[in-house]
């Protein structure tokens, strides 16, 4: 099973390489599905970890516009994705890996 952790560690490691992520990339790279990479992308967007890399509308800045599709869109990294992962590393200091 792949965790949150691991796709943010792919998206945080192709934003840092100036490229973006799209589901396409998650199936490429981790065992996904189509399904599965999208609801990974939707969770990690919705909860602002990631954000979309073209411009949006304020209001579906972290949400899909009636009749957009996560296979059409591309992410980057987000500060708060940092923290996230940032967050993990510490955890794994203090308590070991999980």
């Amino acid at each position: 099973m792949v965790t949150k952790r691991e796709v943010l560690e792919l998206i945080a490691e192709r934003s840092e390489g100036s490229r973006h992520t799209s589901y396409r990339s998650l199936v490429r790279q981790l065992p996904l599905s189509f399904e599965t990479a999208c609801g990974h992308l939707e969770r990690l967007w919705r909860e602002r970890l990631i954000e979309a890399t073209t411009p949006r509308m304020p209001r579906f800045r972290f949400r899909l516009e009636p009749g957009e599709h996560m296979a059409d869109l591309r992410f980057w990294l987000t500060a708060r994705g940092a923290e996230r992962l940032d967050w993990y590393g510490m955890r794994d200091e203090r308590e070991g890996p999980s």
